[in-house]
């Protein structure tokens, strides 16, 4: 037997090629892992979930590519090889998290770091592969190799994206999941160099050096996760942050100074509790004025409790059903002080009925008719968001709206995104058949527009405006007002096939979004 990590004197033995088998399963896993991660951490921070995720993808096969052809280069030495790429791996991907939320908050670069980071893991993941077929080659033949080396790459690829979005990311966030999976990273090569370790006689020295030094690395990263984390949402937001939490589906930030408490989703500011009662008045007491009946009211979205807390304020009301995808949310509104002390309480009371589900498949069930249907949904800004502006959303709203209901819908700013603003006015009234524009100075937000239709004139108010801090008689009419410099703009119907309004949207909120502070607006 030699001492250069060659498989030429000695075949590999039955209970190596297991664990090379299942070794090629793990680190199949943890590549998939980091594309993830690196892919939702640029939509946390950018948005843009297609993009990021189509460049992170792109990008990672093309440096797959690239270390592929690489790998050829190295004829001997090919345990050592893979020992040496599976530590740099684990190394590069577990501070990976650490790197690009350093980049977001405290460089320009943000970019420029993510691709050199794509970079380095995609290469050394295309060059694992390769020299993995290799090894097995040795005890199984070529075309044995590479057909056992891509079964269990699939099957790794398919555990990663199940435990990825139900486990990893809600569980341990993206700082944690980062050192964990490169700590994975990392045993893989400590039990690959023992199995081996006859082949790596005079490598030991380096290899026992190259480990200890990366997992030192990650264990260092993994301890520093929560003082990390703070420093990071820091300086990520202007106000001390009380309250940080990773759903299933989006990163929940709740900030305070003083009176002021804000909820940010994704990084996007939904209220601040010094002006949000003049969104929430509009978006509730416009809709209740103009509606036949009170007695049902359907809420989508408003997890939050806002929108139930002015419901309940009509003792006409009779119940409440609040549709809201995100049980984080709604849980976080029923049980963080502050946020509670705002809603009053709202999602607690017995004429509430909160529903953790995906409102547009829920809408398509046979159900309830409701008098009143409030939609205060994050902005179009992606497709999974951007189908609840549809002619279809709208067309199975109006199936669960009672005789004489309204509907109305929070539209994003007039002022920045006009075109999105009219494409959703547009597309209702492909539904509805009387659609109203309606708009109101948020300070937080600056203008901002809601429609509201129905299939009875929406000329008069049927019931008595409901008196609040801002909105009164008198002010219903500048609401409904729309200001002259607004004129109706000619724009395309909201269809799912074609989603114009993702366009709309970023381009009127492109010139005012910039990299360097979150989101402004429900969704920007």
């Amino acid at each position: 037997m030699n001492d250069t990590g060659s498989l030429e004197d000695k075949p590999v033995s039955d209970s190596q090629f297991v664990l090379l088998s299942g070794s090629v399963l793990i680190i199949a896993a943890c590549s998939l892992v980091y594309e993830l991660l690196i892919s939702s951490l640029s939509t946390y921070l950018l948005g843009s979930s297609v993009v990021h995720y189509s460049l992170t993808i792109g990008l990672f096969l093309f440096f797959m590519g690239v270390g592929a052809w690489m790998a050829q280069s190295i004829e001997r030495n090919l345990v050592v090889f893979f020992i040496a790429i599976e530590v740099a791996i684990g190394a590069i991907g577990g501070v990976s998290a650490l790197l690009l939320f350093a980049a977001y908050a405290w460089t320009e670069f943000y970019y420029p770091i993510m691709l050199l980071t794509i970079a380095a893991i995609g290469i050394l993941v295309g060059m694992e592969l390769p020299l993995l077929t290799r090894i097995l080659e040795a005890r199984s033949g070529l075309r044995k190799g590479i057909s056992q080396v891509l079964t269990f790459d699939y099957l790794g690829a398919l555990i990663a994206s199940l435990l990825f979005p139900f486990l990893l990311l809600p569980y341990l966030g993206h700082l944690l999941t980062a050192s964990a999976v490169g700590l994975v990273n990392l045993l893989v090569a400590l039990i690959v160099a023992w199995s081996f370790r006859d082949y790596l006689r005079q490598w030991k020295s380096a290899s026992l050096a190259g480990l200890l030094a990366a997992a030192v690395l990650l264990i260092a990263s993994a301890l520093v996760v929560n003082p990390a984390s703070e420093l990071f949402e820091s300086a990520l937001y202007e106000d001390p942050v009380i309250h940080t939490e990773q759903s299933r589906f989006q990163k929940l930030v709740l900030t305070n100074r003083g009176d002021d408490l804000r909820l940010y989703l994704d990084g996007n500011l939904q209220f601040s509790s010094i002006d949000e009662y003049r969104y929430h008045e509009v978006l509730v007491h416009l809709p209740m004025a103009f509606a036949k009946s009170q007695r049902r009211v359907l809420v989508i979205g408003g997890g939050d409790g806002l929108a139930a807390r002015e419901l309940l304020k009509y003792p006409t009301v009779e119940s409440v059903t609040v549709v809201d995808l995100d049980s984080a949310v709604t849980n976080l509104a029923r049980g963080q002080t502050q946020l509670k002390q705002l809603n009053n309480d709202s999602l607690s009371s017995p004429k509430v009925t909160v529903l953790n589900e995906d409102a547009w498949a829920w809408l398509a069930q046979q159900g309830d008719l409701y008098n009143v249907v409030i939609v205060d949904l994050p902005d179009p800004e992606n497709e999974d968001v951007a189908r609840l502006y549809s002619v279809a959303m709208y067309e199975r709203i109006a199936r669960r709206m009672a005789a004489g209901g309204v509907m109305i819908t929070q539209a994003t700013s007039p002022w920045f995104a006009r075109r999105a603003f009219w494409s959703i006015g547009k597309t209702i009234e492909a539904v509805f058949e009387d659609v109203a524009p309606a708009t109101v100075y948020v300070p937080s937000f600056g203008l901002w527009g809601f429609f509201v239709a129905a299939n009875h004139p929406l000329d008069t108010a049927t019931s008595r405006v409901f008196e609040g801090r801002f909105l009164n008689t008198a002010t219903l009419v500048s609401v409904l007002t729309l200001p002259a410099d607004l004129p109706k703009l000619p724009v395309r119907i909201n269809h799912n096939h074609s989603l114009p309004i993702i366009e709309y949207y970023r381009e009127g909120w492109g010139v005012l979004n910039n990299a360097s502070e979150p989101g402004v607006g429900k969704g920007s």
